[in-house]
């Protein structure tokens, strides 16, 4: 038993030398990578390293302790060479100053290259690996070396290495005719000539990346798509960005990028339809407003294109669609919907909807009198049975639904709608404490589309505490994790988006946090 646990955390300590890698050199292996990877990932693991906190004195100190496992389990020149890759992990063979990359691609599954600094050495360390039993011998094959260890090929050369699943020795054939054709690639004919992985390349990300929307599942990829050609190629699009840890938060950023014109053509449309957020309406917000989410609309423009969407034109009549015309063509502005609560029965009253989530929105209009037009007009909207539109006073209204009743109206040009009657008995007064001076709005102005989830509000629920209280210790190590975190934000501005995870310590780095809590649960 011992054995077999010193065998597995030398195969771990081993593939984690073997992916050692970081810098931002432009280097002939990336070669490997073909034209049609539909995914591609730069990993900076030097920085990551560094900012985990893996190079100090807790690290070091458990470095040893998994060398002093080691070292009763192996004999005495292999543990010499687990020893020196440990300490200077160039011992490898590998270049420790050149990125990692990870891709896939239709003729290829996940894929690993790293850059070969020296191959002897690195054929040392699997020779190590083979006297360990923990590989199968090293063999030639065309144009390089490779050895499988355990459920992986590792394949290298003078200048690469690349590693890759294969099942059996029944796929080591096919694997290593794959491998042969990624190793004979040139720049030209290699994802190197693309304008979109230079620029990639060119990120200052701890992880960079390039995906391409045929790779991403397709229920998110309809959403992105919107309002883009029925016949448009998804391998056209592709996403370009990076992450970040940073002190006190993860952040991410990506943007589209194609280098089809007519693509580039719709995408710009996309972004017309965007104005930039004022926050008008945060100071109707409570405090404890579990999350938001606010978009910069130009109405004219949101209807162009809905109407370039297939489903829309096929699902929705001409009467109906001249309604929402209408209506799309009053916005201009911020439209802010905040959901309020969740997990309890909300609206009891004969007006009310039990058992949905409470929510209020808000919204700039240019027209005044287009509800009272939508009202006049009810029945060109072909209401089901059993749902019906009220009128509760002067520009106040009520739909009655089969699922879910909501109140909206209009004062001025501002339209409101909620399904929460404490919140329309007191609509539009602005919140004693809201969320209009709280850290996670503060970074809305001025954006296209903000998204935001308040972590303490979520935490306060009722609902969360009590499956908290009945969750054990699994459920307590959850909580403890989700109270480290101050929000989530999602935003996006002149086509680039953001993500970022806020963390209430901000004085030290985001994976050192994580690191630290891992390690905590781990009784590391």
């Amino acid at each position: 038993m011992v054995r077999r646990m010193i065998s597995r955390l030398s195969v771990f300590v081993l593939l984690m030398t073997v992916v050692c890698a970081c810098s931002k050199q432009k280097t002939a292996y990336t070669d490997v990578i073909p034209a049609n990877a539909t995914a591609v990932v730069s990993i900076n693991l030097k920085s990551l390293t560094d900012k985990a906190g893996l190079n100090d004195k807790e690290s070091q100190a458990l470095k040893q302790k998994m060398m002093d496992a080691l070292k009763s389990g192996m004999n005495a020149a292999a543990f010499e060479q687990m020893g020196k890759i440990l300490k200077d992990p160039s011992e490898s063979g590998l270049d420790v100053k050149a990125p990692i990359y990870m891709f896939t691609s239709p003729d290829q599954p996940y894929t690993l290259v790293a850059k070969v600094d020296n191959k002897n050495k690195l054929q040392e360390t699997l020779e190590f690996a083979v006297k360990e039993q923990l590989s199968q011998p090293i063999a030639q094959a065309d144009g390089f070396n490779y050895a499988v260890i355990m459920n992986t090929m590792l394949a290298f050369n003078e200048t690469t290495a690349v590693v890759t699943e294969v099942w059996g020795n029944s796929q080591v054939e096919t694997v290593k005719a794959a491998i042969a054709g990624l190793m004979k690639q040139t720049a030209e004919t290699s994802i190197a000539k693309s304008d979109g992985f230079q620029k990639m390349q060119n990120r200052k990300g701890d992880i960079n990346f390039f995906v391409s929307m045929e790779s991403i599942p397709a229920m998110y990829a309809r959403q992105i798509s919107m309002g883009l050609p029925k016949d448009m190629e998804l391998s056209d699009l592709m996403l370009l960005g990076d992450l970040n840890y940073e002190k006190g938060k993860i952040v991410a950023h990506f943007e589209n990028y194609t280098e089809n014109e007519v693509l580039k053509e719709q995408i710009k449309k996309q972004e017309k339809a965007l104005t930039k957020l004022d926050g008008t309406f945060l100071k109707n917000f409570p405090a404890s407003t579990l999350g938001i989410l606010s978009i910069g609309a130009n109405g004219e423009e949101l209807y162009k294109l809905l109407v370039d969407n297939e489903m829309f034109r096929n699902q929705v009549s001409l009467t109906e669609a001249a309604e929402i015309k209408n209506l799309l063509h009053s916005f201009k502005g911020d439209i802010t919907i905040g959901l309020l609560n969740v997990g309890i029965e909300n609206g009891t009253s004969s007006y009310g909807s039990k058992n949905a989530p409470s929510f209020v929105g808000y919204a700039e209009l240019k027209d005044g009198d287009v509800l009272k037009k939508i009202y006049e007009n009810k029945q060109a909207l072909n209401l089901r049975r059993g749902e019906d539109i009220v009128q509760l006073s002067d520009n106040n209204y009520f739909y009655k639904g089969r699922d879910m009743n909501m109140f909206f109206g209009l004062k001025g040009k501002q339209m409101y709608v909620t399904n929460d009657e404490m919140t329309y008995k007191t609509i539009f007064k602005a919140a004693d404490s809201s969320i209009k001076d709280l850290d996670y709005t503060s970074n809305m102005k001025g954006k296209n589309v903000f998204f935001a989830i308040n972590m303490d509000a979520v935490l306060e629920l009722p609902i969360v505490k009590m499956i908290i209280g009945f969750g054990g210790e699994e459920a307590g190590m959850y909580f403890q994790l989700a109270s480290k975190v101050n929000y989530l934000e999602c935003n996006s501005e002149n086509g680039t988006s953001e993500i970022v995870l806020a963390l209430k310590d901000k004085n030290t780095n985001s994976l050192k946090q994580i690191v630290d809590f891992v390690r905590q649960f781990a009784g590391m």
